[in-house]
């Protein structure tokens, strides 16, 4: 950033300063003013038209899978905000996990905390989904004008992307928040226009690095990948700007503080992952198409309009195919060439992400189909308007001016018809919640949630009832955990979903999980056995043996290292009598023996991020607490630090020695990952602070 002291002044905001407005033939003087509000009109229409798409969603709980575990994280962290708990482990699937301690944190916590200031935690959560779906066309136009966009050119890209559809459930809108359920990926595709806008002006103009910082690391708190897919566009953005901005040298030099900042920012997100990845449970099983479609696939969706023109004719996708070439050709609007760049990277991505696979997979390509239909549609829109300009300013002093402004005008509004009018109905007919599938009998839930509160403690199973309300929902509303959820952040938060994957029987599972309730079908209910607790029109709540949250176990020998070998070794483990009989492995770097059992627990709980249990112990016994292991778990005996064993399937346990003992375990996070946070502003205030030291000196 030491150019600027050299360099001359910088220019004046885009947003004000680019090339004027067509003009327009004389008119009365009342018009004047709804003249110049008219985009702006335009877009609160916009809005108004995105509130009523969307408002059907206030009916109930989201459809979407990923929607309600994302809606149980709310609902933890408001309960845990309430009583004081700043660890936030969260027991409500796979073993249980930490809850936002590795990403995507903000917009679960967001209205966590109003669920735990205001409580409905439904209604926060519906607020968290209906607003960034409602916002998008504000962002996209305030991040064009903010590159440098007029503004009929801005309102263009602003409803092109507000009614940018795919049939894909990995993009952004209706369909990836509603059949999967991506509600931390509309968060970050609402901020992505404005992040982008503001982190391309900075790297062209040297202005506004505050708000590139501020925009970009919100964008990534939201979703990884889209952070990811944000800056790789901004790069590419450099190559263009390196041809239109002097010195040439410049864009680059902001590029690297830009990403500096963004990566200091950041810190709360990544750095707990690095420190802690032992506790990470990865990626080991990803969707199919999760790896993105390669160039022959990803092609055919432009043409066949697959990429942004669901339910339409793909004007908006033939429209690109256009708009690239023309974008990175109009060098007097270098806005569109920073788009059209950014297009055929994020294009570049989609088509080479079966290369990019990892142990972990922690890149799943497809993710980046949000960020692609975002500057198709911007690019688009603009583009289209800008040729449209042109036009009106070929004729604006011929006889036919008038005639042809007109004619301009029409097109142009046929075109936002062409665009809009097939799509609206289709869009507010995906948005859809639990009492729109009848097939799943949600009003049953609750009759049998009311059986679950009485019963004994432990977590429940779904077994044949496979959708995610049933899953989820009586933790959400009950606290009662669920054992698996195999989406959303608990997939990778927590270790043992490779475990839960792989489809242990609902006994073992009963048994090594902590799972005796057991929510299913009539048909498979004879089959699972155990006792029947209630039943209704087309479920049944049954119980099955399981020996409690805290218990005695056999260590009887030890998992290979490596994390490939010892997942296998853990699943033929999980598949053997092994489990039932209380003999468990240890993980590698942890004993890989153990004294014979001989206590017992006579009493156990649960307290928020803590589990208890009281011990009768004859002669030194290990005793497994059935949580997923974390390396920030701490466990005392009667108050004093006991060290803590790893074992099978992926679990805490501890040795305890001969007396009456109480036990306890809590999950601390640590503070300095709270403490991260705190680098947000210090980023965002690291340019107004750097100014204001020079401005001093130069006084002085």
């Amino acid at each position: 950033m030491t150019e600027d002291a050299a360099a001359p002044p910088p220019p004046p905001r885009p947003a004000t300063t680019t090339t004027a407005p067509a003009a327009r033939a004389p008119g009365p003087a009342w018009a004047e003013p709804w003249i110049e509000l008219a985009p702006l009109i335009v877009l609160a229409v916009t809005t108004v038209v995105l509130s009523w798409v969307y408002a059907p969603l206030f009916r109930g709980e989201l459809a979407g899978d990923d929607n309600t575990f994302h809606f149980a994280e709310v609902a933890r962290i408001g309960r845990a905000i309430h009583a004081g708990d700043l660890d936030w482990w969260n027991p409500s699937a796979n073993g249980g996990f930490a809850t936002g301690y590795y990403y995507q944190l903000v917009p679960a916590a967001v209205p966590g905390l109003f669920a735990a200031l205001f409580g409905h935690p439904l209604l926060w959560f519906q607020l968290g989904a209906f607003i960034p779906l409602v916002l998008v066309p504000v962002a996209a136009y305030r991040g064009l004008r903010v590159m440098g966009a007029t503004p009929w050119p801005a309102v263009a890209g602003a409803i092109a992307i507000a009614f940018s559809t795919s049939p894909s459930k990995w993009g952004g809108g209706v369909n990836g928040v509603f059949l999967v359920g991506l509600y931390t990926q509309a968060w970050a595709l609402c901020a992505f226009p404005l992040a982008f806008g503001h982190g391309a002006r900075w790297l062209a103009h040297g202005q506004g690095l505050a708000s590139a910082v501020g925009w970009g690391v919100l964008v990534g708190l939201c979703h990884p990948v889209a952070g990811v897919a944000l800056g790789g566009a901004l790069a590419l953005t450099v190559v263009p700007m390196t041809i239109t901005v002097r010195p040439r040298w410049s864009p680059a030099v902001r590029l690297v503080a830009l990403g500096a900042l963004l990566l200091v920012a950041s810190a709360a997100a990544w750095l707990p992952v690095l420190v802690d990845y032992a506790g990470f449970g990865g990626f080991p099983a990803r969707v199919k198409g999760e790896d993105g479609p390669g160039f022959r696939v990803l092609g055919a969706w432009l043409l066949d309009g697959y990429l942004v023109d669901a339910w339409r004719w793909p004007v908006i996708s033939i429209a690109a195919l256009v708009a690239l070439p023309v974008g990175l050709a109009l060098h007097r609007r270098p806005y569109l060439g920073w788009l059209a760049i950014a297009t055929l990277g994020l294009g570049l991505v989609l088509g080479v992400g079966r290369s990019l696979k990892t142990e972990d997979d922690l890149f799943p390509a497809i993710r980046v189909l949000g960020p692609l239909q975002i500057t198709i549609a911007l690019l688009v829109g603009a583009i289209v308007v800008e040729v449209a300009l042109w036009g009106l300013r070929m004729v604006e002093r011929r006889r036919y001016a008038p005639e042809a402004q007109v004619g301009i005008g029409v097109a142009l509004g046929l075109i936002a018809i062409a665009l809009v009018a097939p799509v609206v109905g289709p869009m507010r007919a995906r948005v859809r919640v639990a009492t729109d599938f009848p097939a799943i009998h949600r009003a049953e839930l609750d009759p049998l949630r009311r059986v679950m509160r009485a019963a004994g403690p432990g977590r429940f199973q779904v077994r044949g009832v496979e959708n995610h309300w049933f899953m989820m929902l009586p933790y959400i509303y009950d606290d009662r955990p669920a054992l698996a959820a195999f989406g959303g952040a608990a997939l990778q938060s927590s270790p043992n979903f490779v475990y839960l994957q792989a489809g242990p029987s609902a006994t073992t599972a009963a048994w090594i999980y902590d799972a005796p309730l057991v929510l299913t079908t009539h048909e498979r209910g004879k089959e699972i056995g155990g006792e029947l607790l209630t039943e209704t029109a087309h479920f049944e709540l049954r119980q099955l043996p399981s020996p409690g949250l805290v218990g005695p176990v056999a260590v009887t020998g030890a998992l290979p290292a490596g994390k490939k070998a010892m997942r296998a070794a853990v699943k033929a483990w999980q598949a053997s009598d092994e489990p039932m009989a209380n003999h468990v492995l240890a993980h590698a770097g942890y004993p890989a023996t153990g004294p014979t059992p001989d206590g017992e627990v006579t009493a156990s709980w649960r307290d928020g991020s803590s589990i208890g249990a009281d011990l009768v112990v004859r002669a030194t016994t290990t005793f497994v607490i059935r949580e997923s292991w974390h390396p920030r778990w701490r466990v005392t005996i009667d108050g004093r630090p006991a060290p803590i064993r790893r074992v099978s399937p992926d679990m805490i346990a501890v040795d305890v020695e001969p007396g009456q003992h109480r036990l306890l375990a809590h999950f601390h996070r640590p503070r300095w990952t709270w403490l991260l946070w705190l680098l947000i502003p210090l980023a965002i205030a690291a340019q107004p602070t750097v100014r204001a030291i020079r401005r001093r000196r130069q006084a002085a």
